[in-house]
């Protein structure tokens, strides 16, 4: 219920981004400052901290601006078309530099017996790129791990351009076709549920994973990543702990987002919950799901 100028504030969203030229500091050369000619930065207003180099003068040619407060408002406006969104959070990552927006997808959600929360997971960033990417995610409530709708059903990810013209006619077959990709995932679950895998067979793509020999021992493998298979071993037993039917891809498959999601080590971000988040879901950890979701397809 609240403004989206509320929203704003409260997600640290309430600066405007603004374009300045770049210049390049040639003191050690004896030099004065130069311009560099059709190069730009993307400053924030009140810190005037960086958040992106982008190149173009005029925004006719170059990167257009989209202020923080009209990524919510289309936003906004986006998932207003299908009541079944809801305005859920905002938040403000690495300094400004990469905005999130999330809607949940109301109604009860059940997966395989267990309830599930689908997100329409909305980023948008002021590095140079003029798209948003709008992509439904799945939360396993009962672990809270994450997984792209977008690995099992194309239509979950659609990229968008806010100086387009809105289109609420197009925005509801978009909204349409994220809505109805859920049920992909719900396939997909099904599929790796129903898909035995024996201890052999995890433990062997916990090795594809880290790029080790099957027929690897002990004394071959680093330490680093010894740590992490265990790690992954760790996860698999914890998953399983939680009510999760052993021995299937459906476990193995929670046990690497489990890891990614709640013990692996990240770096960069304000704070380790920010880092883990980037990477869950953006980064190295992010690929890793994808890897295991293909490894398991294959299996």
């Amino acid at each position: 219920g609240m403004s989206l100028e509320s929203w704003a504030e409260e997600a640290g969203l309430n600066w405007s981004a603004v374009k300045v030229p770049a210049i390049a500091d040639c003191s050690s050369l004896g030099k004065g400052p130069v311009t560099m000619r059709d190069r730009s930065f993307i400053v924030r207003s009140d810190t005037a901290a960086p958040l992106g180099y982008v190149s173009g003068e005029d925004e006719t040619k170059g990167y257009r601006i989209v202020q923080p407060l009209e990524v919510l408002d289309w936003f906004q406006r986006y998932i207003s078309v299908d009541d079944r969104f809801e305005l859920d959070t905002a938040m403000s990552l690495k300094g400004g530099a990469l905005i999130a927006v999330t809607a949940k997808f109301n109604g009860s959600l059940s997966v395989l017996g267990e309830d599930h929360r689908a997100r329409l997971l909305m980023t948008t960033s002021f590095d140079g790129s003029a798209s948003t990417i709008n992509q439904m995610t799945m939360t396993r409530v009962v672990c809270n791990n994450t997984l792209n709708v977008a690995l099992t059903d194309k239509r979950a990810a659609i990229k968008t351009r806010h100086s387009s013209v809105f289109d609420a006619a197009a925005v509801g077959r978009e909204l349409a076709g994220l809505a109805e990709s859920v049920e992909g995932y719900t396939a997909m679950a099904e599929a790796m549920t129903a898909h035995d895998m024996t201890q052999r067979q995890v433990s062997d793509v916990f090795k594809q994973l880290l790029a080790i020999p099957f027929d690897a021992v002990s004394e071959d493998i680093s330490a680093k990543k010894m740590n992490v298979f265990l790690a992954l071993v760790n996860s698999y037993a914890e998953t399983v702990a939680e009510g999760t039917q052993p021995g299937t891809a459906w476990t193995t498959m929670n046990a690497v987002t489990r890891y990614v999601d709640h013990e692996r080590s990240t770096r960069g971000g304000a704070s380790p919950q920010e880092a883990r988040f980037l990477s869950a879901q953006f980064g190295s950890g992010a690929a890793m799901k994808a890897q295991a979701h293909q490894l398991l397809l294959a299996a």
